[in-house]
């Protein structure tokens, strides 16, 4: 299988399997924010962004670490799993004692205690989850991960229901994540003993000394970019209250999962990109510029989209209490053509061994967007964080794209971005213009840009050949693997 149709197959995988999860986390988080109100659903958003804070400290870079060098030798996988669990119990004890900690010293309400330490229950388990993703990456073998994704989401999904048909509080839907990522966690252990080499704990310090060392540089880098990107909710809740948490997630939660199709597309050529930079720097070049122009065809688009159809989106998905989110989406939104880059940016970094750089760029990121945010929150609460939020994005994609022109090469942005841009202006006037069913207008929007993306030859001889060579061999291996997967099962 040649590297186009790994990425294909790995891509296509995780992306069938998040089309499903992704309708499933609409629904349920539609389902808790209609229930709960927008303070019950800003206390629980509220822990969310936490423990993704203080999760990070729980693998400290070692789930990367262990995908970018398995990638390379897979020789070192016993050695690899066998010292990086017990650093991971350790961890993730110490991490859950300074969460409790943190919350307490803050003197939060008994609630919301109680809904961050259950919540923190999930964290510690998906830290566990997490390292086997690094194996299961390594090897391309993302359906594993791709089935994760669809029992976190079903169990979730089964929660929120059965919680809202019986009455149950806010705890009932803290608890349900935990159930969820415990059941990921068994499903995951119990393929890594079923298709892996059995291993044995090991205690030898100086090579966990070694390895942490190691990923310093990237467990500095999720750090700081999980803070970057969270810090704005837990400002809000310090600030504001639940109830501004509870607006800004609701635009929020509509991010995160447009921000699945980068985080699935980087995930499946982070160890294609790993191995270009030793084997081949003209594809590594080639496949750079292919991913920011197929993001940016992607992104415009949706953020000009949103922006107008806000209103409609808003009240359709979480009704008149929501009422307020409606401009925060519309300026949040206009975020995404830079994370959707920044999550491209960041993956090569990383696979070329400069997570340095990104390190500091995210170091600076998080400093400007906290000082600005404890500036405008006060007066300006969740619009002001949105605002920030597109500042931090735009600042974070100018300076990544500037170092990677000095290391690999310099994109030429016009010859990129001129037919993207006309053809979304175009989209914009028809939904601006034409008033009939929201669904249809989204139906002929889509296909009218995609039709303007072919008349204005968007796309090279060189894209057409790669998606020919993508599309028939994805679908046969896709359907090899739903049926091996079957007999798996069956």
């Amino acid at each position: 299988m040649n590297t186009v149709q790994r990425i294909a197959k790995n891509t296509g995988i995780l992306f069938s399997a998040q089309i499903i999860a992704c309708i499933l986390g609409f629904f349920y988080s539609i389902y808790m924010a209609r229930y709960l109100g927008p303070v019950g659903f800003g206390v629980l958003s509220f822990a969310i962004a936490l423990i993704l804070i203080f999760g990070v400290l729980g693998d400290l870079g070692l789930s990367t670490l262990l995908t970018r060098e398995l990638s390379k030798d897979k020789s070192l996988e016993k050695k690899f799993i066998g010292n990086f669990l017990p650093i991971k119990i350790i961890l993730s004890i110490l991490t859950y004692s300074l969460l409790v900690l943190f919350v307490n010293l803050l003197g939060y309400s008994h609630q919301t205690l109680n809904i961050v330490y259950i919540i923190g229950l999930s964290m510690v388990a998906n830290g566990f989850s997490q390292l086997f993703y690094g194996l299961f990456q390594s090897y391309e073998k993302m359906e594993y991960q791709s089935i994760t994704l669809l029992i976190n989401n079903m169990l979730i999904f089964l929660g929120v229901i059965y919680g809202i048909s019986h009455g149950f509080n806010v705890s009932w839907f803290a608890f349900i994540y935990f159930i969820a990522s415990l059941a990921v966690l068994i499903f995951s252990l119990t393929i890594f003993i079923w298709k892996y080499d059995s291993f044995n704990l090991e205690f030898h310090f100086s090579y966990w000394k070694k390895s942490l060392i190691l990923a310093l540089p990237l467990s500095i880098l999720l750090i700081f970019s999980v803070i970057a990107s969270r810090v704005d909710t837990i400002l809000l809740e310090l600030l504001k209250g639940s109830t501004a948490v509870g607006y800004y997630s609701a635009s929020y939660r509509i991010l995160d999962s447009l921000m699945y199709i980068p985080t699935l597309y980087t995930g499946a050529i982070f160890p294609v990109l790993s191995n270009f930079h030793v084997s081949s720097k003209e594809s590594l070049i080639i496949l750079y510029e292919k991913s920011f122009k197929y993001l940016f065809i992607i992104s415009l688009p949706i953020a000009a989209a949103i922006t107008i159809l806000a209103q409609h989106i808003i009240l359709i998905l979480y009704q008149n209490s929501y009422y307020q989110s409606i401009l925060c989406l519309q300026i949040l939104i206009w975020s995404i053509p830079f994370l959707f880059l920044m999550s491209m940016f960041g993956t090569m970094f990383v696979s070329i061994k400069k997570a340095y750089i990104m390190v500091k760029i995210t170091l600076f990121s998080m400093i400007f967007n906290i000082t600005l945010n404890l500036i405008f929150i006060p007066t300006y609460s969740y619009i002001g964080a949105a605002i920030l939020t597109v500042l931090t994005g735009i600042l974070g994609c100018l300076i990544s794209f500037y170092y990677l022109s000095q290391f690999i090469y310099e994109i030429r942005i016009k010859r990129i971005v001129l037919k993207p841009i006309l053809s979304t202006i175009i989209v914009s006037l028809l939904l601006l213009l034409v008033h009939i069913n929201f669904f249809l207008l989204i139906v002929i929007a889509t296909i009218l840009y995609l039709g303007l993306i072919m008349v204005f030859k968007t796309f090279t001889k060189d894209d057409y050949d790669i998606f020919i060579k993508l599309v028939p061999n994805f679908i046969k291996i896709y359907l090899i693997k739903m049926y091996n997967f079957y007999i798996l099962i069956f």
